[in-house]
């Protein structure tokens, strides 16, 4: 008996790097079959990084007291707590969601209201554009009911709606509304309009069912995606869930290397958890790389600022597919940075991006920096400096400003006109108001946001400088 024990305790002693091998991976050291795992782990994550866009925000608003068909909104502008992809403090934002496996839906939009615009996009589950709506969009700010019908629809419509074919089972609209200043009386037109907009079944046109309306400001809203193993986990779901497009057969039967398959249980085995352990962050990093360093082109000559988007938005409507094939890539690099797409891109506003020094380094939480924004930027109405955390692409957690812009009074001014923002862990003295924290030991980025735009900003004749890194 006792030589029994000892067995076992020798065998159980030589299988520990065994176990090891199989709760850590190493890239390394792995076999081609494993290697191949990883990367498609990586590519599967690229591929869906809208869809799962489009999954955190649905659960969050749920999470929040939102279900399907209900509308959200913000009383007051949103603060840091509303986590999604790059978001503004400007406009407080109207959203809802809904699902078409039991049929057609009708998304009612009210009248605009004077003095206050509104600028949204529905959407499908992948972010594809469906329609702008609003003021410039199709209904110009007029009541406007919108049906969305699914895929070979064949059955009654709805008399003067706009009809859309929605090729996903679940889609979304965000709306923004557009106001001069966060004021009571403005808010207040914000939230009557929010509260005339209604989604409900095709089926209950005749007698459509009381709406339920949610405020959302100061509720914690995690929006987007998590790039650890369980993202894995998640998308399995979101594939159960959805209609497999044509154009996604030849990714299904990557996903189905790596053990997500429609129909079927997710039961990923020790050894493919560790390679999803490596692969979703590795994943994350490669859609930072390419968002911020290699798909945008830049703006000016030897600087850090680029785009907001990718070649290819706009001939594409901001797909990415094209007659011959879909850049998945560009796709998941856009979509790692923003939460929705707009179906025509318009000259309303100028967004531009800046990650890093002028030597190439990202910009870090744990320093100091100056941004110099120079005097008589060419724009009718203003512009903003928002800051944002690198790996989530959403507003630096517990802070009390994530945003500074011209118009603010308690701005400081150079003698030129010119304004310094500083970012860091903490503001320099005496430069409260024109200081934008950042969280020591995590990554940061900022959008450029100029509104009403002029000729100044495309013709070269105005150019922002890079950011100084201070002692």
């Amino acid at each position: 008996m006792k030589r029994l024990k000892l067995l076992l305790i020798l065998a159980a002693v030589s299988m520990m790097p065994f176990i090891a091998t199989a709760k850590d991976f190493d890239l390394s050291k792995a076999d081609i079959h494993d290697r191949m795992a990883y990367h498609r782990a990586i590519d599967a994550v690229v591929w869906s990084q809208p869809l799962m866009n489009f999954k955190t925000f649905r659960d969050a608003l749920t999470d929040a007291g939102a279900g399907p068909n209900d509308v959200s909104y913000f009383a007051t502008v949103q603060n840091w707590k509303f986590q999604t992809a790059t978001p503004n403090n400007t406009t407080p934002y109207i959203m809802g969601y809904w699902n078409m496996k039991d049929g057609p839906i009708v998304v009612e939009l009210p009248s605009v209201v004077e003095g206050l615009g509104m600028f949204g996009t529905i959407m499908d589950a992948w972010q594809r554009p469906i329609e702008d709506v609003g003021s410039r969009g199709r209904d110009k700010g007029q009541a406007t009911k919108y049906l969305l019908i699914p895929s070979g629809y064949k059955g009654p419509l709805l008399r003067n709606a706009k009809v859309y074919t929605h090729e996903t089972n679940s889609g979304f609209i965000v709306l923004r509304p557009i106001i001069a200043g966060i004021t009571p009386d403005n808010m207040a037109k914000v939230t009557d309009y929010a509260k005339g907009v209604k989604i409900y079944p095709l089926s209950q046109a005749d007698n459509p069912p009381e709406m339920k309306y949610v405020d959302l400001y100061d509720k914690q809203l995690e929006m987007t995606p998590v790039n650890s193993s369980d993202i894995y986990n998640q998308l399995h779901g979101m594939i159960q869930e959805e209609v497999v497009l044509d154009r996604d057969l030849s990714m299904m039967g990557l996903l189905a290397r790596i053990g997500i398959k429609k129909g079927e249980e997710f039961k990923p085995d020790s050894e493919m958890q560790a390679i999803f352990k490596q692969a979703a962050p590795e994943a994350r990093e490669y859609l930072i790389e390419q968002y911020h360093r290699k798909l945008n082109p830049w703006i000016y000559d030897n600087k850090k600022w680029s785009s907001l988007t990718p070649l290819g938005d706009i001939e594409t409507d901001w797909t990415f597919e094209y007659p011959a094939y879909y850049d998945y890539v560009a796709r998941g690099g856009l979509y790692y940075a923003i939460i929705t797409s707009i179906k025509n891109y318009g000259t309303a506003t100028f967004y531009v991006d800046l990650a890093e020094t002028s030597d190439g380094q990202w910009l870090d939480g744990s320093n100091n920096y100056r941004l110099r924004v120079p005097p008589n930027v060419p724009v009718s109405h203003f512009w903003s400096v928002t800051a944002y955390d690198l790996e989530t692409a959403s507003y630096i957690r517990d802070v009390s400003e994530s945003s500074i812009d011209s118009i603010t009074n308690t701005v400081q001014r150079n003698a030129d006109g010119s304004i310094d923002i500083y970012f860091g862990p903490k503001s320099p003295e005496g430069k409260e108001s024109n200081w934008l924290p950042t969280e020591p030991g995590r990554r940061f980025f900022m959008l450029f946001r100029a509104y009403g735009p002029q000729p100044g900003l495309f013709d070269g004749s105005f150019e922002l400088n890079d950011i100084e890194p201070l002692n």
